[in-house]
């Protein structure tokens, strides 16, 4: 259908809308009226560039929008509103099975809610005749009762449910850092204007409670001051550290002990699980296995040498598509003004690479798996806080976890590997423990490196290691005086760099 319409808005000279957009824009809204969201609430998905399909609204306030904003960018499919785009091998659908919890117009709530109703909605659809169907495992089989019980309506017709409210409160008490005191508040006051009967959380922690049996649990692991240990696994008993022995808690005025340092740890295995239990995300876990380009075509990271040098490597684990190839990026920021103390916090976030192309460096498949309290940089000593994502890799890697694929409504062992790092120079080092300072810097040329001591300065240089990659025969390779006095290149790269 051709929907040029969409992005011509005005006529000639910005006077009034087309009568061809405004016609286009009633029958988008007529169109949508008759999808499931709009028969159980009344209300659609705004395209308008401002909402980009992230708010729910009435259809005349839609209407409103679109006039004013016009159409998000590149929307001439409507992929958000139960169309499917012919042009990618992506199944971007409307799931039937969608509440009317959905109603949301916090954009951050609402990828929570669209995560939590398209398992739900898959999971009520389950039909386990077909051969080579399973049911799902006694965890998955649990998460997926207590999402049906927490995502009912409230009443008949109700936009909202039991986990919704409680994932709203969160968030308004994380956006605004309301105290949990004036939090329980609010709740009492909401009670006392509702119908009793109604099932909403009585204070935050039946709300915070509710909200966990999503399986996005977090940890508090209380942490050495001077970052020699964590007080983990056979150590969470101690009072002080058992190599500085600094101690572990400090006293209040009130006489209670608090930690003097903590790291907040997100736990990955139950993230990657995740992406198995929603039809959003599990179909696309094996884009890289099923859609593979002609050779020498890059367009994802599994096109590349690292990533096919590793499936020779591991051919059983290259056997099962569904394994995960996971990726990791930390770099340290200042979360206050620059006026204020110097403070270094390092958050590492991990990334799955196995989706498609337009999904996998999204921010909703960029997982937060921990944050290196500061102040100091915590340099080599980084891998002691990276201790809990370690332990996690190694049960990935030699053991996998029993999980659920929706889409095949399938039981299987999921493995994952961590191929690569994402970051800057000196963080590599840092990662890596390879020293990026002195003349062996280098990873790749280590002894046969080209880099020499300025002789006024005392610094290393790496001028002119650059002429080695240019073809033997090539006229700067035989000039002295044009780079370093006196020098001509004769040496190749190396192989590794070589092959690049």
């Amino acid at each position: 259908m051709d929907r040029s319409w969409m992005y011509n808005m005005t006529n000639f000279g910005r006077m009034g809308l087309r009568p061809e957009f405004v016609e286009g824009v009633i029958g988008f809204v007529e169109y949508a009226k008759t999808l499931d969201p709009f028969q159980r609430s009344g209300m659609i998905k705004c395209p308008c560039n401002k909402c980009q399909c992230l708010n729910y609204e009435k259809p005349d306030a839609v209407e409103l929008h679109i006039y004013r904003n016009g159409f998000k960018k590149e929307y001439t499919v409507w992929t958000s509103h139960g169309e499917i785009d012919n042009n990618f091998d992506v199944f971007q659908h409307y799931v039937p099975g969608e509440s009317s919890s959905d109603v949301n117009s916090n954009a951050q709530n609402y990828r929570i809610d669209d995560m939590v109703q398209d398992a739900f909605g898959v999971h009520s659809d389950f039909d386990f005749a077909n051969q080579g169907e399973e049911a799902p495992n006694f965890e998955c089989k649990i998460f997926f009762e207590q999402l049906e019980s927490a995502s009912r309506p409230l009443y008949e017709g109700s936009p909202h449910s039991q986990l919704s409210i409680a994932v709203r409160l969160l968030s308004i008490k994380s956006d605004w850092s309301v105290p949990q005191g004036a939090m329980d508040s609010v709740i009492d006051l909401i009670h006392d204007l509702v119908d009793p009967n109604l099932e909403i959380p009585d204070n935050f922690y039946k709300a915070k409670r509710l909200v966990s049996k999503l399986g996005m649990s977090s940890m508090r692991i209380h942490c050495c001051d001077n970052g020699c240990m964590l007080y983990y696994k056979d150590d969470i008993d101690l009072e002080s550290c058992k190599f500085c022995g600094k101690c572990r808690y400090k006293q209040t005025a009130s006489g209670k002990k608090v930690p003097i340092k903590a790291m907040h740890y997100l736990p990955l295995i139950s993230r990657l699980k995740r992406l198995y239990a929603s039809n959003r995300s599990a179909p696309h876990m094996r884009w890289h296995h099923e859609h593979r380009r002609p050779p020498r075509v890059m367009c994802h990271p599994s096109d590349g040498e690292a990533w096919k040098h590793f499936d020779r490597t591991y051919p059983l684990f290259a056997a099962e598509p569904r394994n995960i190839r996971l990726g990791l990026c930390s770099d340290g920021f200042t979360p206050h003004s620059v006026s204020a103390a110097p403070y270094s916090c390092w958050p590492v976030f991990i990334t799955p690479y196995n989706l498609p192309p337009e999904m996998c460096m999204t921010s909703p498949y960029i997982f937060l798996n921990c944050v290196i309290p500061g102040p100091r940089n915590p340099k080599v000593l980084i891998d002691v806080y990276l201790q809990p994502l370690i332990d996690e890799l190694k049960q990935l890697w030699v053991q996998g976890v029993e999980t659920f694929d929706v889409s095949l409504k399938q039981n299987f062992n999921l493995r994952a590997a961590l191929i690569w790092t994402i970051n800057d120079f000196p963080a590599y080092g840092m990662l890596s423990g390879w020293m990026t300072t002195g003349k062996l810097a280098c990873p790749y040329c280590t002894e046969n490196t080209k880099s020499f001591t300025l002789k006024h300065g005392h610094k290393n240089s790496w001028f002119d290691c650059h002429r080695q990659f240019l073809p033997m025969d090539h006229e700067f390779r035989s000039m002295k005086n044009a780079f370093r006095k006196n020098s001509v290149e004769q040496g190749y790269p190396h192989h590794l760099l070589h092959n690049l």
